[in-house]
């Protein structure tokens, strides 16, 4: 457990007082007694300005922050140069304390989805704990870290990057035992240019592994397999040469062959790409020793999260939420699952963003897969979705609209009783709010 010396020790202070400090926050709403509140300066927020009232409210609180403070304080305050940078050390030395094993996610698509498909796993066997929503950055992954609790066995930290570098830094902090890379898309493109720096980002987490350590990592993908040799790595996916595969794959059943054995699995959740998010998790689970049967368990409870391929039917109409974000390789995935479902197939698509000079061709591509795998209807909204517009065939109904709000309308007339709709595009849309309406304007249809 962190104390205040322990503070003072890492980040070159002083310190009279040895009090345990319970949590640390960034959030002046969660403070309580015997936290430590981090001071961020933010856009339209700067933290530093509620020190003054936190230290008059309690009685035993720790502050770290950038900026001097005009007021003498009650409690200590530790000023650093780099606030995100000195949580990272925190987050370094109480990790050094702890039993827990280091299970860290990255990738392109999936990340988010195969963390908690592999908290799930664990659930049957262990205590364990992990990055909340998607804080998967300079600042989330080291708070991550201070969370960890003694009773904790393993946590699963997701890392994200936005460029060469970052993955590489978020592991001076947070190092992995078990490193897992679930794919290499087109996301940061725009950034990194190829796919292949993309790969050599995400492989800095695998590079980060010490002695004892083992990757995890997308076999299907050639600049994943063999990628670094010198590691001790292990590979899911379809093909025969992985170690944990999937085989006789139909309806989120399938049978998963792993290192001494096979089972059978039923996943709550459809399409190929889950499949592989349940065998990220499967693997993972696998190399920290949970007996496969608990991870079984595990596995086929998990019912996925808001807003990634959330279904509920509404006044007859199937709707799939997957607005959380959007790229090429998440919406065909996505688009692949609504191809097989029963009845009028809608998919109501927008804009992806950070392709840079792929994003038309990847606008293009998606047109044409809603052609082949013969979507009914297609509704594009966006400046960028244009491009996948102009794709579609003949073959398919289809609308543009050069912004979300001028979609509403569209919507609106083409849904019908029966059909099943998807909802994709990059968070930035707001597509969740084309879905709100949906769902009102067919409330109203059913009073």
């Amino acid at each position: 457990m962190l104390t205040v010396k322990k503070i003072a020790a890492a980040l070159g202070g002083a310190a009279q007082e040895d009090d345990p400090v319970l949590e640390v926050t960034t959030d002046s709403r969660l403070a309580r007694e015997g936290c430590l509140f981090a001071a961020i300066e933010g856009e339209r927020v700067d933290g530093h300005s509620f020190i003054p009232a936190l230290d008059e409210k309690f009685h035993h609180i720790v502050f770290l922050g950038s900026k001097p403070i005009e007021r003498p304080l009650r409690h200590p305050y530790f000023r650093v140069e780099d606030v995100r940078e000195a949580l990272g050390v925190l987050a370094r030395v109480h990790l050094s304390e702890q039993k827990a094993r280091i299970v860290a996610v990255t990738g392109s698509v999936g990340k988010t989805t195969t963390k908690n498909f592999i908290l799930a796993a664990l659930a049957p066997a262990m205590q364990a704990s992990g990055t909340v929503g998607n804080r998967n950055n300079e600042l989330g992954v080291p708070l991550t870290g201070l969370a960890v609790r003694d009773s904790d066995q393993a946590a699963v930290v997701e890392m994200g990057m936005r460029g060469l570098g970052q993955i590489r830094y978020l592991t001076r902090f947070v190092r992995p035992d078990i490193a897992v890379v679930t794919n290499i898309g087109t996301a940061h493109l725009e950034l990194l240019k190829s796919r292949e720096n993309i790969a050599r980002a995400k492989l800095e987490l695998v590079d980060a592994l010490g002695p004892g350590g083992k990757a995890l990592l997308n076999g299907d993908e050639p600049l994943l397999y063999g990628a670094r040799p010198e590691k001790e790595c292990y590979y899911f996916g379809f093909s025969a040469h992985n170690d944990y595969r999937a085989e006789k794959r139909g309806a989120g059943r399938f049978t998963l062959f792993y290192p001494g054995g096979s089972l059978e699995l039923s996943l709550r959740l459809e399409g190929d790409h889950q499949i592989m998010n349940a065998l990220a998790a499967f693997g993972a689970g696998h190399l920290l020793g949970v007996e496969p049967e608990k991870l079984k368990q595990g596995i086929e409870s998990f019912g996925g999260d808001g807003r990634r391929m959330f279904t509920e039917t509404v006044g007859g109409v199937t709707i799939i939420d997957d607005t959380y974000n959007a790229s090429p390789d998440s919406m065909a995935a996505a688009l692949r699952v609504l191809a097989g479902k029963s009845g009028r197939r809608v998919a109501v698509l927008g804009d992806m963003l950070e392709l840079g000079a792929y994003e038309r061709r990847g606008h293009e591509e998606i047109g044409a897969l809603c052609g082949a795998l013969q979507i009914d209807c297609v509704i594009a909204a966006g400046e960028r979705a244009e491009a996948l517009y102009q794709a579609l065939p003949d073959t398919v109904e289809r609308y543009y609209a050069p912004t979300r709000a001028a979609a509403e309308p569209l919507l609106i007339r083409a849904v019908c009783p029966g059909d099943t709709v998807l909802f994709k595009a990059s968070n930035s849309m707001g597509f969740d709010r084309l879905i709100a309406a949906l769902k009102e304007r067919l409330g109203e249809k059913n009073e």
